[in-house]
């Protein structure tokens, strides 16, 4: 008799050619066969009427067809319920002495009654309730997903309005820099203005005083007081410097002017944190009017006399 494998069942090797697998059993010779010895045991005339059965025929009669792996000419008859293990009678003898054992073909039939029941089981309930989690596994993806596609849209609009505040502020600090340079050059320009009207004047009496000298004397010219009037350009304007003062830029936070950025948060540390009806989700809008930071400062002018 050929050596068994480790299987589960302990299937023999062909007993006829020694080589290949075993496939099938004849009842009339007590052999295992493989593909190739059962068709030759089907040809000859001494064996042709042999009866032949699969052995990976799901009947119960295979059962019969499981020889032991230690003592291999031996059937396995019986089955060890203190070891949880088929044996033969040798093994009963030697190992198994005095153990509770029933006959093989009880255990069999006790064992496919509950791997049916398992099968039913399986198939009937805990299949169908896994697939259900399944379905609500993905329709919870589904809204997952689209959830963070509406909190997206938000970012985006609030994005969009914090631009254009921010625009809208630079516009204001800007228009705010012109006026300051525009009140600056007036100022300028009215000083400027002023110099030019006394070197005006300054210009007409000294062509006045010229005209005097080269005239004939006469008695107007001991009459004529222009240059008494020299007492009112003697003193020089005091020139006035204007200056702005540099744009100061304020810090803005960027949580404080975004909003707080959505973070993942579980179940358990839904209620673990808030409580199961106290939770409010994490996203949350701050608007850059009510943050209290301010844009940067307008620039100012600043008038500094010379003394």
């Amino acid at each position: 008799m050929a050596k068994t494998s480790s299987s589960a069942q302990h299937y023999l090797e062909c007993d006829n050619c020694e080589e290949n697998p075993a496939q099938y059993f004849c009842k009339m010779c007590a052999g295992h066969l493989c593909e190739t010895c059962k068709s030759d045991h089907g040809k000859r005339k001494i064996t042709r009427n042999h009866e032949i059965v699969s052995m990976t025929s799901n009947n119960e009669n295979l059962v019969d067809l499981m020889y032991c792996s230690t003592h291999t000419n031996k059937k396995l008859e019986c089955y060890c319920n203190l070891c949880k293990e088929p044996v033969c009678t040798d093994c009963i003898i030697r190992s198994h002495n005095g153990h509770s054992v029933k006959s093989l073909s009880t255990i069999y039939n006790e064992l496919t009654d509950h791997y049916k029941n398992r099968k039913k089981e399986i198939e009937n309930v805990l299949l169908p309730k896994h697939r259900e989690v399944l379905a609500k596994e993905i329709e919870k993806r589904s809204a997952f997903t689209m959830k963070a596609d509406e909190i997206q849209k938000k970012i985006d609009a609030h994005t969009q309005d914090v631009s254009k505040m921010v625009k809208h502020i630079g516009e204001q600090t800007v228009e705010s820099l012109r006026n300051a340079e525009k009140d600056g050059l007036w100022e300028m320009d009215k000083f400027t203005d002023s110099i030019k009207e006394k070197i005006n004047q300054l210009q007409l009496m000294s062509i006045q005083i010229s005209e005097e000298l080269e005239a004939k004397p006469d008695i107007s010219f001991f009459m004529f007081t222009k240059c008494n009037e020299l007492d009112n350009f003697q003193s020089l304007p005091t020139p006035v410097d204007y200056t702005l003062t540099d744009f100061q830029p304020q810090h803005i936070d960027k949580e404080m002017s975004l909003g707080k950025p959505p973070v993942l948060q579980s179940s358990q540390q839904k209620k673990a944190e808030c409580g199961e009806d106290e939770w409010v989700p994490p996203f949350s809008r701050v608007c850059i009017d009510g943050c209290g930071h301010k844009p940067g400062r307008n620039s100012l002018l600043q008038v500094q006399t010379n003394r």
